[in-house]
């Protein structure tokens, strides 16, 4: 196969990854508390300054801008402001789909974008409000443009990363900017790489430098320092093993793990020893990094899919290791249904209300039970698929499957519809919270500013005389078992597996409940 002929072939994988991805926004609700978290830094920017993020209306130096500024846009363009951030990292792993598909055409590869698509740590990046996929899109497209000589969409695509990530997009785009150097066949290529990402960096720092003056000097240390520096060389947040990565990398490369890991006595051309020493030195750095998350390798994904596709395409033997691989991942996606069935009975109390109810109807049996057939009958047809195309058209069909049972039950389960049922009826009311304020997930699900954080129980009963009627929402064990009575109950709600009362502030006190 001349994959110089196929330049439609990363068309399907990548408009199925879009759609798998844009269904999740309809499937479910936003997850807490990341998700929610996301969402109400982007409605807070909506109000304000697009160059400061805000979140509970104080400055936010945790993530780089360029995806709120995406959703912006879309949202400008008439697009509901929810789906305009939640779209995206579909939208992104989709061009990602197509930016590994152009590279592996220029290193003669032709099955590329179907690995990319049917990968499992990619596959499901594209499904939930993380900032890694944006990342691995803009990293990849400054790979594209680079080794096709397009120095000033390298420079635009490398800026990018750069917004979307920060500076661990250097870890990226160094190695990989070597490792397909020899596609440009031009010299003083090591000039080229060094101008176009110091280059990278202008845009980078004028909006760090001016939100560090918006946001205070407080601001300006968290966001020029701790939160980038001072979180690789020693941060508390995400702490993992060190061994953390090697199961990561094992299941997020299904189904092409066994192809990676097998013995390859062949020839392999310049680019490929490369490529394999620097998804090595990555994981190394990333073992090293304090800090660690499984969606952090993401950017990686593309390079496993090359490696894998030359695997392939060199050796026609490795396609019974792809199939094996399949095979694997079939069997993990039955085992996980089987599991989530049998101790999803369990977990009544640490749900949502409406989830506890949907679990006891046992309305969940049927779709667990149809998605298992679906994988099974995949299972089966793995024997009957003659090359890498169906295989990973049969992994995407599977991993399609269990997404339309997942994601709705995560929605029913994790999303809190009774507290924001609540809070949408209450518009004008005032509104305040006694404990954990959820990362901003009250001013999200009211849609709206401005709750008032009360410290304590007295605070609680003091705001309550001041306010007839106002609405409160209380962790349950900050009201020490007793409701006062200056409140009544409106409903409850279970969220991150903490059970949450939605007080209303009555005009008359008559005695604890």
């Amino acid at each position: 196969m001349d994959p110089t002929n196929e330049r439609g072939s990363a068309l399907v994988p990548a408009l199925t990854v879009a759609v798998f991805g844009l269904a999740v926004v309809f499937l479910r609700p936003p997850l807490p508390i990341d998700e929610t978290r996301y969402l109400e830094v982007f409605r807070e920017s909506l109000d304000g300054s697009a160059l400061l993020l805000r979140l509970l209306g104080e400055p936010y130096a945790e993530k780089p801008p360029l995806l709120f500024w995406l959703a912006r846009a879309l949202a400008t363009l008439g697009a509901p402001a929810e789906f305009a951030l939640r779209c995206l990292p579909a939208l992104t792993s989709a061009l990602v789909v197509c930016f590994a598909a152009r590279v592996g055409r220029r290193l003669g590869l032709a099955s590329v974008a179907w690995l990319q698509a049917a990968l499992l740590m990619p596959a499901l990046a594209s499904q939930f409000l993380i900032f890694d996929a944006l990342l691995a899109a803009c990293v990849w497209g400054a790979v594209d443009a680079w080794s096709a000589r397009r120095d000033g969409r390298a420079w635009f695509w490398s800026s990018a990363a750069l917004l979307a990530k920060g500076p661990v997009a250097f870890l990226f785009l160094v190695p990989y900017f070597w490792c397909t150097s020899e596609l440009r066949g031009v010299e003083r290529a090591r000039r080229a790489a060094a101008r176009i990402l110091l280059l990278a960096l202008l845009p980078l720092a004028a909006w760090a430098l001016g939100a560090a003056y918006l946001g205070g000097p407080e601001f300006a240390d968290a966001l020029l320092w701790k939160r980038w520096a001072g979180r690789v060389l020693s941060s508390p947040d995400h702490a993992r093993p060190r061994w953390f990565y090697a199961p990561v990398v094992l299941f997020g490369s299904l189904p092409a793990s066994f192809v990676l890991l097998r013995r390859d006595a062949g020839q392999r051309p310049d680019w490929n020893r490369r490529l394999g020493f620097t998804v090595l030195g990555l994981l190394l750095v990333f073992t090293l990094i304090s800090g660690k998350q499984a969606h952090y390798l993401v950017p990686l994904a593309p390079a496993l899919a090359l490696l894998a596709a030359a695997a392939l395409e060199r050796d026609p033997h490795a396609l019974v290791w792809l199939r094996h691989g399949v095979r694997a991942l079939l069997g993990i996606l039955l085992a996980g249904l089987a599991v989530g069935a049998w101790i999803l009975p369990g977990e009544v109390g640490g749900v949502s209300t409406r989830g506890s109810a949907w679990i006891e109807s046992g309305a969940w049996k049927p779709l667990f039970a149809a998605a298992a057939l679906v994988v099974a009958g995949a299972l089966v047809l793995v024997g009957r698929a003659r090359g890498p195309r169906s295989l990973c058209a049969l992994t995407l069909g599977a991993l399609g499957a269990c997404m339309l049972v997942v994601h709705p039950a995560a929605g029913k389960l994790l999303y809190p519809h009774d507290l924001a049922a609540a809070l949408r009826r209450a518009p004008e009311q005032p509104l305040a919270f006694l404990g954990s304020s959820q990362h901003g997930l009250y001013e999200l699900l009211a849609g709206r500013g401005g709750l008032e954080k009360l410290r304590d129980r007295e605070a609680l009963e003091a705001w309550c005389l001041a306010h007839p009627e106002g609405l409160v929402v209380s962790e349950v064990e900050e009201l020490h078992d007793s409701i006062p009575a200056t409140l009544e109950l409106v409903t409850r709600d279970v969220v991150h597996r903490s059970p949450l009362l939605v007080l209303r502030a009555a005009r008359a006190a008559t005695g604890a409940r």
